[in-house]
Parts: structure tokens; C-alpha cells; sequence
């Protein structure tokens, strides 16, 4: 098995246990549609079976907590239900517009706490996003990569013999956005046999950590590029991220928030776009190139292959920062959530992140892509993604897992990886 699906397993293994260990304790909680429909048309009912099984058996001896509520909404309905044979049916209602209706159920035995939910669609496909899409969005952004573009990116390359393997070379790499020490860094993977290959950028997901080159891939004959996006090196110890996640970094999502010329993103992307140039300028790259990534990395995918001709196909799951004005107009918004959140709701943020909203992004999209999200993931919830999908005009594949959280499960992982690298090499 190639090492990127090891750790694409690791990576899936570990999302499961977090997001759904209840498959793996004493009692299991289960929510499904009553009729197995995951999706539903507008103004048709819903409702939601609650299983409980203790020890693979149905158990009746309890009562299950349950809420109902529309994606990220407070609760429209919340009550308790006593099983019989170890199930419980649970009416949910309906919706007058687009949207999705979520059932959380848990119950607690001992000082044991268990829990699961389900989410059913309505007419998802007819979601569209909320946020309004500037007249002058791409003169911003062209302006934008233009001043990137103004610096030479000065590469630079440090070969890491540990990290290299039998057929991939692996390299610390940095370069310039900007100015010559505005550096973005990151860790490459070339095939060893003498050639030219397609590239894939891979953009990394929130948070402040190091990040190791993507060998695997590269074994099946492409370039990758995995980037960090905090203008730091990528190989220093776990505590020098750790003191930079809780200090100055801490929250970086929302640094100067209201100006869209000094948000943090505004850096990001075009170091994302940047990549893009860095890996087009290798003479192993043959100049076709994609770009991938998931939750923060599927935004900069988006952003990154809607800003950067040379882009040929895109992979995204779950992209963050979607139809972030959603909280505004009484239905979920995208990460980082921060217009659920009075203090933010101002007319200069607002204004700023009109800017930045992957919704905007996507109206631009002209490549092929792939996308992957589920219906029970809070963190970039379905409406926001799917509102994202529905404005994508140019040819795309969407695979759905309505049970997923804000993970993807290993299939659709593989499948992921497989479908950039054909796409990629069907277009030399």
C-alpha cells in the first residue's frame, strides 16, 4: 500500500475515533432517517429513528434525550423519548426553503455520556449563498497577486536525506510573496526518475502545526507541494507551534478582520496563488498542475485554482470560510463562525469578508473538480458547503457521506487522490 494511503488511513482512523467513537463503547447510539431518505423535498416531514444497543443487543431500559434544530440554529424542539426494542421514532418537522434539519440524541449511563445525531437535506441542490460578491472582486485580487508578483520568489531548496525515499527526493522550500522576507515555506516531493510531471499543491487545514512532504503521492509520479501558510518553517519542534498557536498566532483568523487590505487571509492566498508559480518554475514540472486540500485547505483550493490560470483541476472537501454572512440572514454560516458573534457584525468586517468568502471564489471557478463533504459536520456545516457547490458552474464531482462529520472517510479519500492524479495526467 502506497504511504500516502497509510496515512490517509491514519488520518481517517483518528477523525472517526474523535467524531463517531461510539461504534467503539460499551453503548451505541444511532440517528438514521426514519426512512432511510437523506434527503427530502421542501415541505415534506421528517423524522429520525434513535437505536440503542448495549453490547450489539437493543436496550430499552433507558430513555434518550433528543433535539432538533436547522444547521447551527438553536433548538426548535427538544424532549425525551422512551425506547422500545431499543428504538424510538422522532417527528422533525419540515422546511419552507433549502436547508437541512438536524436530530442529536445521547443519553448518559454512569458518568458515561453517549451520543450521536443524523442531518437530513431539503432540496440542498437549490442552496445558494448569501453573501454578496463585490463589483470590484477580481480588480482587488488581481492587484493583489500583481503585488505578490513584484518580488522575485527567490527560491530555496534544502534536500532532506531522512525524509527521501528509494524513488521520491523530499526538500524544505521557501519563497518570497512580496518582499523578499515575506516567505512562504513548505515541503516538496519530487520522483527521483529523470522526467517531467504534473504538480499538486496541497494547502494545509486550520491550526498552527509542522507539516511532513507527501511522499506517497509523489511515488505515483507527480510533484507535490505541501504548504504551510504562516510564513514559518515547517520541521520545527511540536512546542514551538504549540506557543505559537496559543500566543501570537492564537486566533489568526480574525486578525484585523475589519480591513480587508490587512486581513490575515489576504497574505495566505497569495502565498497560496505563489505556490503555484513556485512549483510551475521547477524544471522537473511540466505545467500542468492542481491544487488540493480540505476544511481551510479546500477555501485556499478553491481560492488558489479561481485566481491562478495555470490551474487544471482542484480537489476540496469541506471548504471553510463558505457563505460566512450566513448567521445574518437566520441559517448557518461558514468557518470560523465569527458573524454568529455580535462583537463581529460590523460594517467593516462584513465588508472584508465579502472578499475572502470561498462563495465568491467559486463563481469564478472554470476547472474541473472534485468535492467531498457530509451533512453532520458543524464546523463547516452543510448548508454553507453545499450553498458553495450549487454556485461551481464548471464540470464537477461531489461525493456525499451524510453521516460525516467534519472528516472524510478513507474511501473517499483514495478516491480523492486517485481522481487529481488521472485528471492531471489525462491533461499532458
Amino acid at each position: 500500500m502506497k504511504k500516502i494511503y497509510f496515512s490517509i488511513i491514519m488520518m481517517a482512523t483518528m477523525a472517526f475515533s474523535l467524531h463517531a467513537s461510539h461504534r467503539y463503547e460499551l453503548y451505541e447510539v444511532f440517528v438514521a432517517p426514519t426512512d432511510g431518505r437523506w434527503t427530502l423535498n421542501v415541505g415534506e416531514n421528517a423524522s429520525f429513528e434513535i437505536t440503542l444497543l448495549h453490547n450489539n443487543v437493543p436496550d430499552s431500559n433507558f430513555e434518550i434525550n433528543y433535539e432538533i434544530s436547522e444547521d447551527m440554529m438553536p433548538a426548535c424542539h427538544n424532549g425525551t423519548v422512551k425506547l422500545k426494542n431499543g428504538r424510538a421514532v422522532v417527528k422533525a418537522g419540515t422546511m419552507k426553503a433549502p436547508g437541512f434539519i438536524r436530530c442529536k440524541a445521547w443519553l448518559k449511563v454512569g458518568k458515561y455520556d453517549y451520543r450521536s445525531s443524523a442531518t437530513i437535506g431539503f432540496n440542498p441542490e437549490k442552496l445558494a449563498p448569501v453573501t454578496e460578491y463585490p463589483s470590484d472582486f477580481l480588480d482587488f485580487w488581481n492587484e493583489n497577486i500583481k503585488w505578490a508578483r513584484n518580488c522575485d520568489l527567490t527560491p530555496r531548496m534544502t534536500l532532506l536525506p531522512e525524509k527521501c525515499t528509494d524513488k521520491v527526493n523530499a526538500y524544505m522550500i521557501s519563497f518570497a510573496t512580496e518582499h523578499i522576507n515575506k516567505r512562504i515555506y513548505g515541503m516538496l516531493s519530487i520522483p527521483k526518475e529523470k522526467g517531467r510531471y504534473p504538480a499538486i499543491v496541497m494547502y494545509p487545514g486550520a491550526g498552527v502545526y509542522p507539516i511532513n512532504p507527501e511522499n506517497g503521492m509523489a511515488e505515483r509520479g507527480v510533484i507535490v507541494l505541501s504548504i504551510g501558510i504562516h510564513g514559518i518553517p515547517v520541521n520545527m519542534a511540536k512546542e514551538v507551534y504549540n506557543n505559537l498557536d496559543w500566543g501570537a498566532l492564537q486566533s489568526y483568523q480574525t486578525h484585523n478582520v475589519n480591513n480587508k487590505d490587512r486581513y490575515y487571509y489576504r497574505r495566505v492566498i497569495q502565498g497560496a496563488v505563489r505556490a503555484i508559480d513556485f512549483v510551475k518554475q521547477l524544471p522537473e514540472c511540466n505545467g500542468v498542475i492542481g491544487t488540493y486540500g480540505g476544511s481551510q485547505g479546500g477555501y485556499l483550493s478553491i481560492a488558489a485554482a479561481s485566481l491562478h490560470t495555470d490551474v487544471k483541476a482542484l480537489v476540496a472537501f469541506f471548504p471553510a470560510m463558505s457563505d460566512l454572512v450566513g448567521y445574518l440572514h437566520g441559517r448557518a454560516g461558514g468557518w470560523p463562525h465569527m458573524l454568529n458573534k455580535k462583537e463581529y457584525q460590523t460594517t467593516d468586517v462584513i465588508n472584508t469578508l465579502k472578499y475572502y468568502d470561498t462563495a465568491n471564489f467559486a463563481r469564478n471557478i472554470k476547472v474541473t473538480g472534485f468535492y467531498a463533504f457530509g451533512f453532520n459536520d458543524e464546523v463547516c456545516p452543510p448548508t454553507t458547503t453545499y450553498s458553495v457547490y450549487n454556485t461551481i458552474s464548471a464540470p464537477k464531482e461531489l461525493i456525499l457521506a451524510p453521516t460525516s462529520g467534519h472528516y472524510t472517510f478513507t474511501e473517499q479519500y483514495r478516491d480523492a487522490v486517485d481522481w487529481i492524479i488521472n485528471e492531471l495526467k489525462k491533461q499532458l
